[in-house]
């Protein structure tokens, strides 16, 4: 007897929980090779417990839902299985770099985009040589990502090589109420990074200041198309929030100076979510502490 041979006729007689579980898991793939090498995936190496996983990404969404195959279903449209332990075999039937012990799949139907051109547009095609992933797939790897920045691990997107987040790729995000003039604002981050710059402004609500070759604070107004973090969602409403303040280093002459810049960065992101009641996250979704 074949192993479905019994499903068309329990659906001729009516659907049972035994059928729907049968079809419930053919959705998932069996073979881990096909999960890890389509989808986007955090690799690790050394200890992590599966529940310290699911933590942070518990963090990155509060409400996620499991349903009863036991997938946690973490964002709209992706799924997260782990982990899966990799031996030399696994990680060469899935074209995983050597040295990394663990993957975390986060499952995503794949959506792609061209990358426009513009000034970051050769870097982008380096690090995105399949175009860049939208929908649910851009989720999954904003997940990866960030988890492999926390966790000093990688990140690798079907067709792309892997990624290991460089300090000066980290982003803090605080989302907050009406912009701050700019002057009031400058006044406010001169405690944790002095001698501040303006450099250009569009409108009140959409400026940016700065310290040429060192860092720069980026405010805009947060509009409706724009995607909602989940860790924001349980308080979002229709007046909140309406600005987001982006901060963002740029790479210098040393490791160490760099990921000082980024320290200083991240005070000045902290002490301004505290001055004006807002969140503080990384550009990824993930909550930042102070």
């Amino acid at each position: 007897m074949e192993r479905w041979s019994l499903t068309p006729a329990l659906s001729r007689v009516g659907a049972t929980p035994w059928a729907n579980a049968v079809r419930r898991r053919r959705e998932y793939p069996a073979d881990p090779e096909r999960l890890i090498s389509g989808n986007p995936v955090l690799l690790l190496a050394g200890p992590r417990t599966p529940a310290s996983i699911e933590a942070l990404v518990r963090t990155w969404n509060p409400t996620p839902t499991r349903d009863d195959l036991g997938v946690l279903h973490v964002a709209d449209g992706v799924r997260w299985h782990g982990p899966f332990h990799l031996d030399p075999t696994l990680s060469a039937q899935a074209d995983l770099p050597a040295g990394w012990s663990t993957a975390y799949v986060a499952q995503a139907p794949r959506r792609r985009s061209r990358i426009p051109d513009g000034r970051n547009a050769q870097a982008l095609r380096k690090r995105f040589p399949r175009d860049i992933p939208t929908g649910p797939e851009a989720l999954a790897w904003s997940l990866v990502t960030g988890l492999a920045r926390l966790l000093g691990g990688a990140a690798r997107l079907p067709g792309c090589p892997s990624h290991v987040a460089e300090p000066q790729e980290t982003v803090f995000c605080v989302y907050g109420h009406e912009a701050l003039p700019w002057q009031v604002l400058r006044s406010i981050l001169g405690l944790a990074i002095p001698d501040l710059g303006r450099n250009g402004v569009l409108a009140a609500n959409n400026y940016c200041l700065d310290r040429p070759g060192a860092l720069e604070i980026r405010v805009q107004p947060f509009g409706a198309e724009e995607f909602l973090p989940y860790a924001l969602r349980s308080r979002a409403d229709e007046g909140w929030p309406l600005t987001v303040y982006r901060f963002s280093c740029v790479k210098q002459a040393t490791l160490s100076e760099t990921v000082a810049t980024l320290g200083r960065v991240r005070e000045a992101a902290a002490l301004l979510s505290e001055v004006i009641g807002g969140v503080l996250l990384d550009a990824d979704g993930f909550p930042v502490s102070a």
